[in-house]
């Protein structure tokens, strides 16, 4: 026996992407950053405060981007519209995030500064200020930023659509930063202007504030209806009903207003620490933006100052004069401005919305945080469990007739059918380019199951720092190399021989073998052509197994017998004539004589960086495997054995059918998922360690590894 860790080359949430991270560090590159500037380029460290890897610009300002203003290295994303990052400010700073509009490239760029600009002196830019500068606690700490990209847009030029976002730019020197990503958030509208008995005057002293619902009487009446709330200034408050919303599940607000004078916004939440006011200003005083008063019951936040109030808009007036058409839209991460000051606070619920002041306002809503699919879980882009072929489309119909189907297979359950006629017809799920490719940019592996009897030809589309790639896998025995932008390997002449195979490729090992300089950005698409059965296609960080057993070390190092009912059970090491390769030989007297497969020492693997197992397995009597396990609920054992059907949780044993015909005297390369194996059986139960691998039965086993 031996333990061999290696990068196999033997061989980035079923989903259409709810979130597009498009950095998250946990790949260990940078590959995906350049430096316009000047300044180090950008490099992956570890961070103990987060325990993940982030991404850290140093140098003299760079700028850095991630993406593109244009071209194919562009994000070019048209369906998600709100971004969100994570940074650590060391000192100034300016992000531009850069969006192709009907009206041209745009540079949305936020900073440090709470006020808000808008057109500025950069071609194209439209200034938001994030708030901070001079700000102890917003110094040295990890802060999420959530922006409404479209909105902020619209703040500035109200008759522009967001067509597409492309790209992000920091500015700056010596931060850290983690978690970009575009999403669409779920929205909860508590006032969308339409309705005047949504509000109420909370506070009528002076007498005679009023609410009505008026039509946004100027530009081209875009807003429809919106609320006017009309009294003596600051001194009267508009509250929203119902006065306790109880929201657990929203923490980032937003609203659209139009206000001629100072006015405030209070926000009422439940907190671990007890209740909490967040309140929100527009003064023009920039410094400190922020604190705590109210002996620690209130946390204000200057959010926007009075750059878009009559008048006083200067900054708009200089660029294109009068200020009068345009709104402001304020959203605020309650969660991060709870934190800003009092960092071991935790939001609970949000539970009331006043204003204090005269003026419009509109579109009052709750939006969710994004979901940030963790990248060290597979992702299953087709597993056909859902009965459907989604996602799915004929890519090549040329000869008319080809056919996708969802159908039964005796050995995999739904599988995915594709029939045509031969290579000529092809086939994807995903997309190579616009709406509906992965863009998968943590995963670097993939693996898919195919039961073919014809030829074939697969096509991974990834994209790369050097452009678009195809990874080809054919049926053959040597690899071709790279032609154009197709990279061609081999996968083995016998793998058309009608039954079950399931493949995994290191894609960026196997991209490195002709290009060692490229590295991959994203997975975007899987192609085939032929016709054949597909299932489980997915993707994964990476493929880096450890082999615990493969035999060829001419040992049983690492076996022992835990069972020995009959007296007669041994273990050997012998040569086997179907695999031409060397195989562990289980011999005693079926079901009442059990091996274990541990370390040489007889430890626990302990294997915390795995969650799927492997092995390949010849039976021609009943056996039974036990994957030994600790989990967040204890300890389970994993139990296999030759039967079609799973039969659960029974104690600490998870019972699962490998196959009832797994025991016909033939090998079997068989592959668990032995987090999902758990989870289905016990949900909220997780995977923390692989123990041992343990069997009862004789037969020869082969290849155990874990990856």
């Amino acid at each position: 026996m031996k333990k061999i860790a290696v990068l196999l080359i033997l061989t980035f949430i079923t989903i259409s992407n709810a979130t597009t991270v498009y950095e998250n560090g946990e790949d260990g590159l940078a590959d995906g950053w350049r430096i316009q500037g000047n300044g180090q380029p950008a490099t992956n460290i570890y961070s103990p405060s987060q325990d993940s890897r982030v991404i850290r610009l140093q140098g003299s300002g760079g700028p850095w981007i991630l993406g593109a203003i244009s071209g194919d290295s562009a994000w070019n994303n048209t369906t998600e519209k709100t971004i969100s990052w994570k940074m650590v400010m060391g000192s100034r700073y300016t992000v531009y995030v850069v969006v192709s509009t009907t009206n041209g490239t745009r540079y949305l760029f936020y900073n440090d500064l709470p006020k808000r600009i808008l057109r500025h002196g950069v071609e194209g830019g439209i200034l938001h200020g994030l708030g901070g500068y001079n700000h102890s606690e917003y110094k040295n700490v990890w802060r999420t930023y959530t922006r409404d990209l479209e909105r902020d847009l619209k703040d500035s030029e109200p008759d522009n659509e967001l067509l597409a976002v492309n790209g992000f730019i920091y500015a700056g020197a010596d931060v850290s930063i983690d978690n970009i990503l575009l999403y669409n958030p779920t929205e909860h509208i508590y006032s969308d202007g339409s309705n005047i008995n949504d509000w109420i005057v909370s506070d009528n002293d002076p007498a005679d504030a009023n609410i009505s619902v008026i039509t946004d009487p100027q530009g081209n009446h875009i807003h429809g209806d919106v609320i006017k709330l009309q009294g003596d200034g600051l001194n009267n408050k508009y509250q929203l009903k119902p006065l306790n919303w109880n929201n657990t599940q929203e923490s980032i607000i937003q609203w659209k207003s139009r206000f001629y004078e100072t006015y405030s916004v209070s926000i009422k939440v439940h907190t671990t620490l007890g209740d909490r006011e967040l309140l929100y200003t527009n003064s023009n005083n920039y410094y400190p933006s922020g604190g705590i008063i109210n002996n620690g019951t209130t946390i204000w936040h200057e959010m926007g100052g009075r750059s878009l109030m009559g008048q006083n808009g200067w900054e708009q007036r200089r660029d294109f004069g009068a200020v009068n058409d345009f709104w402001q839209t304020v959203t605020r991460d309650l969660k991060q401005d709870l934190r800003d000051f009092e960092p071991n606070n935790e939001l609970i619920s949000v539970n009331s919305f006043e204003v204090m002041g005269s003026g419009l306002i509109d579109d009052v809503k709750m939006l969710s945080r994004p979901v940030i699919p963790n990248p060290k879980d597979d992702i299953v882009y087709e597993d056909a469990e859902d009965g459907t072929i989604e996602g799915w489309h004929v890519y090549d119909s040329d000869p008319a007739g080809a056919t996708i189907t969802n159908v039964i297979d005796t050995t995999k359950g739904k599988v995915i059918e594709l029939h045509g006629d031969g290579i000529a017809n092809g086939y994807e799920i995903g997309r190579r380019t616009g709406d509906g490719k992965w863009n998968g940019r943590d995963h670097k592996a993939i693996s898919w199951s195919m039961n073919y009897s014809e030829n074939f030809s697969i096509y991974i589309a990834v994209e790369t720092t050097d452009g678009v790639r195809y990874m080809n896998y054919e049926r053959r025995d040597e690899n071709r190399g790279k032609s154009g932008n197709y990279i061609r390997f081999g996968l083995g002449s016998n793998l058309s021989d009608g039954s079950w195979h399931t493949i995994y490729r290191n894609l960026e090992e196997d991209l490195h073998l002709f290009e060692p300089d490229n590295h991959i950005v994203a997975l975007n698409a899987f192609l085939i052509r032929g016709s054949g059965r597909i299932d489980d296609i997915k993707t994964m960080l990476t493929y880096s197994p450890v082999v615990y057993e493969d035999a060829e070390d001419n040992t049983t190092n690492g076996w022992s017998i835990y069972a020995n009912a009959s007296g007669e059970a041994n273990i050997t090491n012998v040569v086997d004539a179907t695999r031409g390769s060397r195989v562990i030989q289980l011999q005693g007297q079926g079901l009442g004589d059990g091996y274990r497969l541990r370390e040489a020492q007889n430890n626990n693997w302990h294997d915390i960086t795995h969650h799927n197992i492997e092995w390949s397995m010849n039976y021609a009597e009943p056996f039974t495997i036990y994957i030994e396990t600790e989990t967040s609920n204890g300890r389970r054992y994993l139990v296999y054995t030759p039967r079609d059907d799973d039969r659960g949780l029974n104690g600490s044993y998870i019972r699962v059918g490998a196959g009832a015909n797994t025991s016909d005297g033939s090998w079997h390369t068989i592959t668990r998922d032995l987090a999902k194996d758990i989870s289905n059986a016990e949900a909220g139960n997780k995977l923390i360690s692989i123990s041992s691998f343990i069997i009862r039965g004789s037969g020869r086993i082969d290849d155990i590894k874990a990856f």
